[in-house]
């Protein structure tokens, strides 16, 4: 207490209020059941990756918009709680118009119909097809005309991804994506916000919201979630609705309700892409742009023609801006300024570094490493093989995503890791420690040959291939064999995913499988199914901590080598099955981080994400 000139006391003097700060996590905001809405704004933000005509029939490109339309499989049946042959669309939704559903084949040939783009017509045809069950036929590419139809306003390429989502979450442990619930759970600890109807576990997990408390008590933290599927308040369709976790909404209740001095941004993309984070003319703390070049914008990177990356002649970038121009390129780090500014243009946005950068994060791929040793009760004598299985990123339109930072991060952090990994991993047998990028380094997207049967990129699928002991189909379509001396064991660990999602759970799974021929592309490409047609994904493929265990005995993941030579080779020889009878390879997928309770892996996570988090606010 202090006392006045007349001795009598005054109140005890103010103390300096904290400061308060708002921490915001930009998940990708995929509903945990099949929802398509969200889909529409994801895909939105990769519209500079994608050809020309992907866009087709939403408002970026615009032009022939169809409403695809399938009969309800089993599978879509399900997921979408209807009677198997109802006509659905890509929302699940019954279709309950009068225009005929016929094939995209109809309007190939038509020129006042045609498809503005010949690739995206190829993928939107033979990319799906529904049975018509009047006549237990395919029809290949099935939409109606409808210029009432649901479709109308959503890129076609979209719709034909839903309905991919339908047969996903059939399939999923629960028929359920969990990316969101783990983030919650993480993020919010005890806390979790009452839309996401989601109950915390029991006994509590670490979590962020408790962490940053005890380590910078003299701070006031508020926390939200924000999404890629919902930056805006908007619907599928671009109209006006409240999201319960838009990124829009988070940012209003931070600084208009919670009335906080600065805001924090953490993304949940682990390394770090131009693509969804910074787009063209992003620069980081000290001034430097980011981008595969360091010091360089990823604009300035794609517009030099000499540096040996994106296009390499002024007419492939002419082309290439007139169809990507830049105000199309927004990451969501501009659009998280874009809407704080507009709303509250005295409050302080900073951007977290990726938690790919952060110590934590390398000590807990070990511990990871470390967890699923002990879980299997694998020998230290036995060879083994650890893949770090990082994202994958394709070439991307006219070469300029070979413009994003990510791979020059991604390949910064499997060096740290592989290095940290040697250094303090003890093991008596045989080890290897390797990297490997996730599906868009398979063939299709890394091309192969004669000199390059890998391509220019290790996928993830070519090093589990590589490993195994016994055979395999390659991306040449050739016969291989191993033999017997190679890794008793393979452990993948996605180093890229913070929480499952569908890159871990489906793309990351269909990399155990053999090579086949696609008819219709005309070449070898990875099956994402096992030998009895069903997908690699399965919910009885995972376990509790969403680990997958495969063991290639040569009785699986059939291929038939040689299409390319001989047309007829399946009527004259047997399947080959991947792996070896004698000596087969056991090959673990671990979880994501957030798939494993209370250890040294997530109590390291969280470290890297408080490290982050506190080191952004000093910005």
């Amino acid at each position: 207490m202090e006392v006045n000139m007349q001795g009598t006391e005054t109140t005890e003097k103010l103390k300096a209020p904290k400061e308060k700060v708002g921490v915001l996590l930009i998940i990708e905001g995929f509903p945990d059941h099949f929802n398509f809405d969200g889909f529409v704004g994801f895909f939105n933000h990769i519209f500079p990756v994608l050809p020309k005509g992907f866009f087709a029939g939403g408002p970026i490109e615009g032009e022939t918009p169809y409403t695809l339309i399938h009969y309800a499989n089993h599978e879509e049946a399900e997921v979408c709680g209807v009677a198997e042959g109802t006509p659905i669309d890509a929302f699940g939704n019954e279709y309950k118009g009068t225009y005929p559903i016929h094939s995209m084949e109809d309007h190939l040939t038509n020129d006042d119909h045609g498809y503005p783009d010949a690739l995206a017509a190829i993928v939107l045809t033979y990319g799906h097809g529904t049975i018509d069950p009047a006549t237990s036929k395919e029809i290949k590419g099935p939409h109606v005309d409808d210029p009432a139809g649901s479709g109308i306003g959503i890129a076609d390429f979209i719709e034909m991804y839903g309905f991919k989502l339908m047969k996903q979450c059939f399939y999923l442990p629960g028929n359920r994506i969990p990316t969101t619930p783990h983030y919650a759970q993480w993020w919010y600890g005890k806390d979790i916000p009452a839309h996401y109807g989601y109950a915390p576990s029991h006994p509590k997990l670490a979590n962020i919201k408790d962490a940053l408390a005890a380590a910078m008590p003299d701070r006031e933290w508020v926390l939200r979630i924000g999404s890629v599927s919902y930056m805006q308040n908007r619907d599928a369709y671009g109209n006006t609705k409240m999201v319960a976790d838009s990124t829009n909404k988070a940012l209003y209740e931070l600084t208009d309700e919670e009335g906080v001095d600065r805001i924090v941004v953490l993304s949940c993309d682990a390394i770090g892409t131009n693509l969804l984070m910074y787009g063209s003319e992003w620069y980081d703390k000290n001034g430097r742009g980011i981008s595969a070049i360091p010091g360089k914008t990823f604009k300035e990177c794609v517009e030099d023609l000499s540096n040996g990356l994106g296009p390499t002649t002024q007419e492939d970038l002419d082309e290439f801006l007139a169809e990507k121009p830049w105000h199309m390129h927004k990451g969501i780090f501009s659009g998280i300024k874009e809407i704080t500014g507009k709303n509250a243009p005295n409050v302080t946005v900073t951007f977290a570094r990726p938690l790919g950068e952060c110590e934590g994060y390398e000590r807990a791929v070990l511990d990871i490493l470390n967890h699923t040793i002990a879980k299997y009760s694998i020998p230290r004598t036995a060879s083994l093989r650890i893949i770090l299985a990082g994202h994958g990123t394709a070439g991307g339109y006219k070469e300029a995503q070979e413009c994003d930072c990510y791979s020059r991060r991604i390949s910064d952090f499997f060096s740290r890791s592989i290095a940290s990994i040697e250094g303090s991993f003890s093991w008596s047998g045989t080890c290897e420690v390797v990297s490997g990028e996730n599906e868009f380094s398979e063939a299709e997207n890394d091309p192969v040959s004669e000199d390059k049967p890998f391509g220019d990129v290790w996928s993830v699928g070519e090093r589990i291939d590589t490993g195994i002991n016994g055979q395999y189909v390659n991306e040449l379509g050739k016969a291989v064999d191993n033999g017997t001396g190679n890794f008793d064991y393979i452990i993948v660990i996605p180093v890229f995913a913070m929480a499952e999602s569908l890159d871990t759970l489906i793309q990351l799974r269909e990399s155990l499988g053999n090579n086949v021929y696609d008819r219709m592309r005309g070449f070898y490409k990875r099956d994402g199914d096992d030998g009895h047609g069903l997908p690699l994904y399965k919910a009885d493929n995972f376990d509790e901590e969403y680990c997958t265990v495969k063991v290639f005995d040569a009785t699986d993941c059939p291929s038939v080598p040689g299409y390319l030579e001989d047309p007829e080779c399946e009527a004259k020889g047997p399947k080959m099955y991947k792996g070896s009878v004698t000596h087969p390879t056991t090959v673990i997928i671990t979880g994501a981080f957030l798939s494993f309770g209370n250890g040294p892996a997530r109590a390291h996570f969280t470290e890297a994400g408080v490290e982050a988090i506190i080191e952004a606010c000093e910005y």
